[in-house]
C-alpha cells in the first residue's frame, strides 16, 4: 500500500486520511486542509508548542494579563456623583421643594471625602416647634435621615455618603443632627427633652 497522507481527528485524535471530511471512528466533522498543509504545518507546530511547559506558562501569563486588563476596566466605582446623591437626598428629605418646614431651600453638600452636610434654618418652623416641645416634624426628619444614611451604607462603595451632618446655616453652623451609617451620633432634640 502506498504512503497516504493522514491527519489527526480533531475530536478523537486518531489518524485518518487527509482527504476525509468526517472521522470514520467518531464521526466528527473535520476541517478542510489544503494541499500545502501536512503534519508539521505552522499551526500544528504552534499547537505542539502550546503543550510544552514553556507554552503552558506563556498561555497562563497571557490569560492573566487579559483578566487584569479587563478587571481594571471594571473596577468598583464610588457610585453616583455627588450631585446625584445631593439630588436624591433633596427629593427624599424635602420633596425637592423650595419652601420646607426646615426653611427656604435647605442646602445639601455632598463631598466624597467628608460625607454629606445639610444646612437648614435655625429659625425654621420645625426647629422652633422642637424648641417649644413639639418634636413631631423634627423626629420624622431624623427618622428619614437615619434611614437614608443606613441605605447609603449598604448601597454605595463610598461609606462616607452614609455620614450625614445637619447644621444651622444662620447660627454659625451649629450642629443639630449627626448620623453615621444609620446610627444617630448627635441629636439636638435630646437637649429639649
Amino acid at each position: 500500500m502506498s504512503q497516504e497522507k493522514t491527519k489527526s481527528c480533531v475530536m478523537c485524535g486518531k489518524r485518518i486520511p487527509a482527504y476525509a471530511n468526517f472521522c470514520p471512528y467518531c464521526g466528527a466533522k473535520q476541517p478542510w486542509l489544503s494541499e500545502s498543509e501536512d503534519n508539521h504545518s505552522r499551526m500544528q507546530r504552534v499547537v505542539e508548542w502550546r503543550d510544552t511547559p514553556l507554552g503552558r506558562l506563556t498561555m497562563l501569563a497571557v490569560g492573566f494579563l487579559i483578566i487584569v486588563a479587563f478587571a481594571s476596566s471594571c473596577r468598583l466605582q464610588d457610585g453616583p456623583g455627588h450631585k446625584t446623591v445631593g439630588r436624591e437626598l433633596n427629593q427624599y428629605l424635602f420633596n425637592a421643594q423650595e419652601k420646607t418646614p426646615f426653611g427656604k431651600k435647605p442646602k445639601i453638600k455632598v463631598d466624597k471625602n467628608k460625607g454629606v452636610s445639610i444646612k437648614i434654618s435655625n429659625s425654621s418652623k420645625a426647629v422652633k416647634k422642637l424648641k417649644a416641645g413639639k418634636p413631631a416634624t423634627w423626629n420624622r426628619f431624623v427618622a428619614r435621615v437615619k434611614r437614608r444614611s443606613n441605605s447609603f451604607k449598604h448601597v454605595y462603595a463610598n461609606q462616607l455618603y452614609s455620614k450625614i451632618k445637619v447644621t444651622a446655616r444662620d447660627d454659625k453652623n451649629k450642629l443639630l443632627l449627626k448620623v453615621d451609617q444609620g446610627k444617630i451620633k448627635y441629636n439636638i432634640a435630646d437637649k429639649y427633652h
